[in-house]
């Protein structure tokens, strides 16, 4: 969607609705989702402002996001789709999400115990409840359950993913593991464990018992809530 020269002036608007202005006066926390995302898109069109395309941006929901939740999974096609937002504003906000994402993750990341389900979960939920498709990851531990290295072993469908245990027992080595933990997310939603992840756990904890490594967690991450397999007593 081509960006117009003939742009809706926000200079139309008082000055006590202004979002640049309202930002200055009162502090970004005080601005609406919509006033933020206003002052990243800048310009309008010839009949919208940027507060109207951001308005409009908002009203859609997409799958089971909604609001200013939802652009944690849109992606360029998504943007330019709407009136008004070409490839420079599309691209702002995309940079605008990611980087939003990284500083919440960069603020728990120091703070996350392996050996805690809850924390490991709460840390990886941010990155994954918003997936569209199936991710498996697998997070080699050293001996004090610290984190050696974050691997991504496979990307599925919308239900399935290939998660290989000589694969991951490959990367377990390589990075002088001592136990490990599986973590897979459910783009449903839903974090209950299928049949297929409990095959995929007894085969993961069978592989890594032949070299002694310890399979210590399988976690599934749904929409902002997870199953553990630790908590729940499924690894014996």
């Amino acid at each position: 969607m081509k960006e117009t020269n003939n742009l809706f002036s926000m200079k139309a608007l008082p000055e006590s609705e202004r979002p640049y202005e309202r930002c200055v006066k009162y502090g970004a926390s005080n601005l609406t989702d919509a006033e933020l995302i206003a002052i990243l898109i800048k310009s309008g069109t010839s009949n919208m402002s940027s507060l109207d395309i951001a308005r409009k941006l908002l009203a859609d929901d997409i799958a089971s996001f909604k609001g200013v939740n939802k652009l944690k999974i849109m992606q360029y096609p998504d943007y330019v789709k709407y009136e008004g937002i070409g490839k420079v504003k599309a691209v702002t906000l995309m940079a605008a999400v990611e980087l939003g994402k990284r500083i919440s993750l960069s603020e728990i990341k120091d703070s996350v115990k392996y050996d805690s389900p809850s924390t490991v979960a709460s840390y990886y939920m941010e990155e994954m409840s918003p997936y569209q498709t199936e991710h498996f990851y697998m997070l080699a531990l050293d001996s004090k359950n610290r984190l050696k290295k974050r691997i991504e072993i496979s990307k599925g469908t919308v239900n399935q993913t290939l998660a290989s245990p000589r694969e991951c027992m490959i990367e377990a080595l390589k990075y002088d593991a001592v136990s490990f933990i599986i973590i897979h997310n459910h783009p449903s939603g839903d974090p209950t464990p299928s049949a297929n992840d409990f095959i995929i756990t007894r085969r993961m904890k069978e592989a890594g018992e032949l070299l002694d490594i310890r399979l210590i967690d399988h976690i599934i991450i749904g929409d902002h809530t997870y199953y553990s397999m630790k908590e729940e007593n499924d690894i014996i």
